[in-house]
C-alpha cells in the first residue's frame, strides 16, 4: 500500500509540472490558426489591391470561405477595418483575430489578440496578451 501511495505521489507531481507545459503547448499549436487566417486575408487583400483602388472592406468579399467570420479551426473570431483616422480602405487594412470566447482557445492569456495590419505598403505583425500589452515575440513566429 505504501508503494502504491507513494507512486500515486510522484504521478500527481508529475501531472501537477506537465499539464500547465501541455496545455500551454496545445495554445501555441492552436495559434497557427489564427496565422494561417490572416496570412490568407493579407494575401487575398493584396490580390484584390492589385485590380482595384482600394483594399476591400467585407471579409465574405475576400471568397475565403470563412464561417461566419472564423477562422478555420474555429478557435478565433476574425474581423477587418481600415487604418487611419477615420478609417479608410484605400491606404490599408487592420485584420484582426480574437480569441472566441467558450474556445479552449480562450484561455491562451499570451496572445488574445493577434493582428496583421496594412498601412503604406507595409505588413505589420500585432499581437496583445489577455492584459492589452504587447505580445508580438510570443505570438508571431520570427
Amino acid at each position: 500500500m505504501i508503494e502504491l501511495m507513494f507512486v500515486l505521489v510522484i504521478v500527481g507531481i508529475l501531472m501537477a509540472v506537465a499539464l500547465p507545459s501541455y496545455q500551454k503547448q496545445v495554445a501555441k499549436s492552436r495559434r497557427s490558426d489564427a496565422i494561417s487566417a490572416l496570412s490568407a486575408i493579407a494575401q487575398a487583400q493584396e490580390r484584390m489591391r492589385s485590380n482595384r483602388s482600394n483594399y476591400l472592406s467585407v471579409l465574405d468579399d475576400l471568397k475565403l470561405g470563412l464561417n461566419n467570420g472564423l477562422s478555420p479551426g474555429g478557435h478565433y473570431q476574425l474581423s477587418l477595418s481600415g487604418v487611419g483616422d477615420p478609417p479608410s480602405y484605400s491606404f490599408g487594412f487592420i485584420a484582426k483575430a480574437q480569441a472566441v470566447s467558450g474556445s479552449p482557445q480562450a484561455h491562451d492569456s499570451d496572445c488574445a489578440q493577434m493582428s496583421v495590419e496594412m498601412s503604406g505598403g507595409n505588413l505589420k505583425y500585432q499581437a496583445q496578451d489577455s492584459a492589452g500589452n504587447d505580445s508580438k515575440s510570443k505570438c508571431w513566429p520570427s
